[in-house]
């Protein structure tokens, strides 16, 4: 699958009050399963059962091996970046699940005791990722140093993921849950170095929803993982709470308008504010900044930029705020 742009990262340090306590782990679910594996159309509905009494507190994503069978639809539409995950946990049969990357089983052994044994851990980072458009799509993938960050051989992995998928395998299932569909970061990660505690790193992709894919399914699932032991730190999904922005700590009332914007944005704020105000564009490069200094809003004339998606973020002293827009 054709990567469309290449990521570009950058730290954005900031405090806030919640950056020292430890932040939720979702519990990552990596689920090699096959279309042709009748064991797998066997042990599957069980393990999807068993998981679905903890929705909000894991993440899941199905890559396809190619083993027992290369014939899989799902492996074929991406043979190289489904081979990476199986090497990387040398998986020579499936259904075979592991959980945050160290924790390796077969799907019918994934019990409510295994999984209760595995949820409610915390970790030095949390991730937030924000998507924006349709057919094609902005990503932002903010990872949070909460605590102490951890060292070590850590890789982000950006995965673009479709949630339902029905289809009659040749094994008998129906229902395919959290299909891989591309890497948007290399296949083996992108080398990865977290904030000093009280930051964050925010990294940009764009990718177009492919000939194939219901754009109503698909949807972005991060992760940050220490090459070297496979311990995932944490993983996100557009679906998850929101960390936490300028926008709640002042009361949720910053607001961007119009959007879309043709000739100039309004960033207003409910109280006065001192901060930088920045436009970035899809791949995070600075475009345009604005200070402000006790004032109650920006304006930017943003007239001669192209048409495009856009960040807007404002920073204080202790506080962050980002929110997308769109220039027609």
């Amino acid at each position: 699958m054709q990567r469309i742009l290449t990521v570009t990262i950058f730290a954005l340090l900031f405090t806030n009050q919640i950056a020292r306590a430890q932040a939720k782990q979702y519990l990552l679910l990596e689920h090699f399963t096959n279309t042709v594996c009748p064991i797998c159309a066997n042990a599957n509905p069980g393990f999807y059962n068993t998981i679905s009494n903890y929705e909000g507190d894991y993440h899941h994503i199905a890559y396809h091996p190619s083993v027992p069978y290369s014939s899989c639809i799902f492996y074929q539409a991406n043979t190289e970046e489904n081979g990476a995950r199986q090497n990387y946990y040398n998986i020579f049969g499936t259904p075979r699940v592991y959980l945050n990357g160290t924790t390796g089983v077969s799907a019918g052994q994934v019990t409510a005791s295994l999984m209760e044994n595995n949820l409610g851990q915390t970790s030095p980072l949390a991730i937030q990722v924000t998507e924006t458009g349709v057919s094609n799509r902005q990503v932002e993938v903010e990872v949070f140093s909460q605590g102490p960050p951890p060292a070590g051989d850590l890789r982000l992995f950006v995965a673009v993921v479709e949630k339902e998928i029905q289809y009659n395998a040749p094994n008998g299932e129906t229902l395919h849950h959290d299909v891989f569909r591309d890497m948007l970061t290399d296949k083996d990660g992108d080398p990865f170095t977290p904030a000093s505690e009280g930051g964050s790193v925010t990294a940009y992709f764009n990718f177009s929803v492919q000939m194939g894919w219901q754009q109503s399914q698909v949807y972005v699932l991060a992760f940050v993982q220490d090459y070297s032991t496979r311990e995932v730190y944490n993983s996100g999904t557009r679906f998850d709470p929101v960390i936490s922005s300028t926008a709640e700590e002042l009361g949720g009332k910053i607001r961007l308008y119009p959007n879309p914007v043709q000739e100039e944005a309004v960033v207003e704020f409910p109280e006065p504010a001192t901060g930088i105000l920045t436009i970035r564009d899809a791949l995070g490069q600075t475009l345009l900044t604005r200070q402000a200094a006790g004032q109650h809003s920006v304006r930017v004339n943003v007239q001669n930029l192209p048409a495009g998606m856009y960040w807007a973020s404002f920073e204080s002293g202790k506080e962050r705020w980002v929110q997308p827009f769109s220039k027609n």
